[in-house]
């Protein structure tokens, strides 16, 4: 009877999902799985997963989305057999959905590799029902406060995750202390920017064509976060307007840490005077970067040999994200440098992640905004790109977070020199009118329209041919444009 009801479980989730897919009712990433779990709530202790497959869950606040489908192409590109949830779906909902749909009527998945996105607060709960071979964490920033909390919280979360499956290997971003420094007794690999490369930067700073058009690097000892430089600002600003950062305290002893240098936000090379903890030593390491437009060259170090890559997709939050696939990619699998080169120039942007589309015959990009240290990173990258055109739609939905207080503590003022209307759109689309006034931008270039496609449609025909359209959307409104058939589905499949 157990059986019976698990295959049973499993039919009603893959009808639902084709119901859902004939009718154009949304994506069925989580329906299908909630249905399932509330039929069989051990559903993922009967599955028949093949020999030797190896299991890779990937959390963290950013990031997880692109590593898990760059991670999967690389894997693809050995001749295995892999399944990722590239919906985006990362609660346990989404992930059952994912099963179900990969599996055959008898529930078994004969793949070589599972490649799972998850949710910081569902890890604890999928490693008590599946056991991982290895386990990513890519960082830590403030997100979603109504539902994790602060970050000693989602740390925590974590924690308990990876202690249920205490034979996995884990792969931690060196340069995010709380990431490095989780309290864990698996064994560890490392993956970070190096220190030398801020020497590049430097040497860089005055070649725009190497970098971000426009760009240059902080004037900042040791910073070499790469992106616009900030607006002009008056001596009131500078007391308080800078990138957002995360309070950095020694995982030892709480005292505060120093840096050498920073990449992005508050990751980078540190130690603590007080009891002399430092940045763990990177087994995977990139030591050069150039960007421009469109494209990321770099090259990267491991097991004493120096490799060069080419990543068609910009902004430093790409390159960490190439970086933790590649670590993982290199250590679990026989993948080349030539096959992770061929799965780069082969990826499709996953759902909102940089994914590009056509608006009324005008060109356009989708990137997902959801937190301070994403959204500025987001802007620095794109604000000085030659002819762009923003719109930001932001909602207040659950799945967005009800608290878009974060709103206050990203960098919009890097839009300040932007010559051209800003349409602003969605529920909160007068929170975000607000915040970019007091970032200084002139009301009066504001859009003000709640309705999202009304505004994309007023918005993409105000445009020259010869400009680029720039969205920034919250996920549910990421979900509305894809109801509407305006950005791609990203099917189970």
């Amino acid at each position: 009877m157990d059986k019976i009801f698990f295959i049973f479980s499993i039919w009603i989730a893959k009808f639902i999902s084709l119901t859902i897919s004939i009718f154009r009712l949304g994506q069925g990433s989580n329906v299908p799985g909630r249905f399932a779990l509330s039929l069989k709530k051990d559903l993922f202790q009967h599955f028949k997963i093949k020999n030797n497959c190896k299991i890779i869950l990937i959390t963290g606040t950013n990031g997880k989305s692109t590593t898990c489908g760059l991670l999967s192409n690389i894997l693809k590109s050995t001749n295995k057999k892999v399944f990722y949830n590239k919906s985006g779906a990362n609660l346990l909902s989404g992930i059952a959905s994912t099963f179900c749909h990969y599996s055959n009527l008898l529930g078994a998945l004969s793949y070589d590799y599972i490649v799972l996105e998850v949710d910081e607060a569902t890890l604890p709960k999928i490693t008590r029902e599946i056991k991982a071979n290895v386990i990513a964490i890519t960082n830590l920033f403030r997100d979603q406060l109504d539902r994790f909390g602060e970050l000693d919280t989602t740390a925590k979360l974590i924690e308990s995750g990876v202690n249920n499956n205490k034979d996995a290997l884990i792969f931690l971003n060196a340069d995010d202390p709380r990431v490095a420094f989780l309290n864990i007794e698996n064994k560890r690999i490392y993956y970070g920017i190096a220190t030398n490369v801020k020497r590049h930067c430097e040497e860089q700073s005055d070649h725009h064509d190497s970098l971000v058009a426009g760009s240059a690097i902080s004037k900042t000892l040791g910073d070499c976060r790469v992106g616009a430089n900030p607006p002009p600002r008056n001596d009131r600003e500078t007391l308080w307007l800078s990138d957002p950062e995360e309070i950095t305290t020694c995982p030892s002893c709480k005292a505060e840490l120093t840096f050498t240098h920073k990449t992005l936000a508050h990751l980078g090379n540190y130690h603590c005077n007080n009891c002399n903890l430092q940045r763990p030593k990177i087994d995977f390491s990139v030591t050069r970067f150039k960007t421009d437009h469109l494209t990321t060259n770099f090259d990267i170090n491991f097991n004493n040999s120096k490799n060069n890559l080419f990543l068609p997709m910009i902004g430093t939050f790409n390159l960490y994200n190439a970086l933790c696939s590649i670590s993982i990619a290199k250590t679990v699998s026989n993948a080349t440098n030539l096959q992770i080169q061929k799965s780069f120039d082969s990826y499709s942007t996953v759902f909102g992640r940089g994914e590009k589309l056509t608006v009324n015959k005008k060109n356009a990009w989708i990137y997902l905004i959801k937190n301070p240290t994403g959204t500025t990173e987001v802007l620095k990258t794109l604000c000085n790109l030659p002819n762009a055109r923003f719109l930001i739609a932001i909602n207040d939905n659950y799945a967005d977070g009800r608290d878009v207080s974060w709103l206050w503590d990203a960098r919009f003022d890097y839009l300040r020199n932007h010559k051209k209307n800003i349409f602003v759109s969605g529920k909160r689309s007068n929170d975000i009118a607000l915040r970019l006034k007091y970032a200084n931008i002139n009301p009066e270039q504001i859009t003000i329209n709640e309705n999202i496609i009304s505004s994309l449609n007023k918005c993409s025909r105000s445009m020259n041919t010869n400009e680029t359209l720039y969205i920034l959307p919250t996920y549910t409104v990421l979900l509305e444009l894809q109801r509407q058939g305006i950005c791609k589905s990203m099917p189970l499949n």
